[in-house]
């Protein structure tokens, strides 16, 4: 059944404009970032005063900074597919067939799978952008010291990175049984809160549990990629800690959306 359910919810998602947008949104800004990289100093690229980056250097780059438009539609597709659920008393009858464990956890599994495709559309794009570039425009593309293992790896731990905002959404979606308000707690969290207390106490070591600093700390180990190895500030955890605590929050909050939504009954 679990299967079945979450067929159901991708075919619901893909039918609903907010998926292509997402991806046009992403695609687009991934692009623009990467064509306004190699074209806004071609002399510096092309006479070698600046250094052109290596290919790796095209993949890191395009999921490093996927967060910031990816999050916000993040947001509002899980928002959306679990409150509607809500409003339009669409619950009522899947939750006579199947359990509501099973129900919100393919919610769950169907976001994870569209974050996943995200990041493989940013590699595609960025990647394609700095193979065009550097095999057209400036003549200079190789694989030297590409690492393809690290970059087949990158959009499964990134994904990973991101889990925890994706089981805040459903989990405040349950507990408010509110599109509208699980929008504007997750937006106002994602977009202005944890901006806020990383801003007013950068560098305090509380700042390293907040999401957003676990998901930055990953971000380093897209330097694997082009075989390198950064020394991580000391106000990010190392990335393998910082993964361990988004599962641990990702747990947290999923198990407390799956024991609220099994005390509701089937209207919601």
């Amino acid at each position: 059944m679990f299967i079945k359910l979450f067929s159901i919810e991708w075919t619901r998602l893909t039918r609903n404009a907010l998926f292509w947008v997402t991806l046009a949104a992403c695609a687009l800004f991934i692009g623009f970032g990467q064509q306004n990289f190699y074209t806004a100093d071609v002399a510096g690229l092309t006479t070698g005063t600046l250094k052109m980056p290596s290919f790796s250097f095209d993949i890191a780059n395009s999921l490093d900074p996927l967060i910031i438009v990816a999050l916000p539609f993040l947001v509002l597709i899980g928002a959306l597919m679990m409150g509607n659920d809500y409003s339009q008393r669409t619950n009522q009858h899947w939750l006579m067939r199947a359990s509501h464990s099973s129900s919100l956890l393919a919610k769950f599994a169907v976001l994870i799978t569209f974050t996943f495709l995200l990041h493989v559309l940013a590699m595609l794009v960025g990647g394609l952008l700095g193979w065009y570039f550097k095999t057209f425009i400036y003549h200079t593309f190789s694989t030297v010291n590409f690492n393809w293992f690290a970059a087949l790896a990158a959009p499964f731990y990134m994904t990973l990175a991101i889990l925890p905002y994706l089981a805040l959404i459903l989990f405040v979606t349950v507990a408010t049984r509110s599109t509208f308000a699980a929008i504007a707690i997750g937006l106002g969290y994602t977009q202005f809160i944890e901006f806020i207390f990383s801003g007013i106490f950068s560098g305090a070591e509380w700042t390293k549990w907040i999401p957003r600093s676990l998901y930055d700390s990953s971000t380093y180990l897209l330097n694997s990629i082009g075989n390198r190895v950064v020394e991580i500030p000391q106000y990010y955890y190392p990335p393998v800690t910082a993964f361990v605590l988004a599962g641990g929050y990702t747990l947290l909050l999923l198990s407390l959306a799956v024991w609220l939504y099994n005390r509701q009954d089937a209207g919601g």
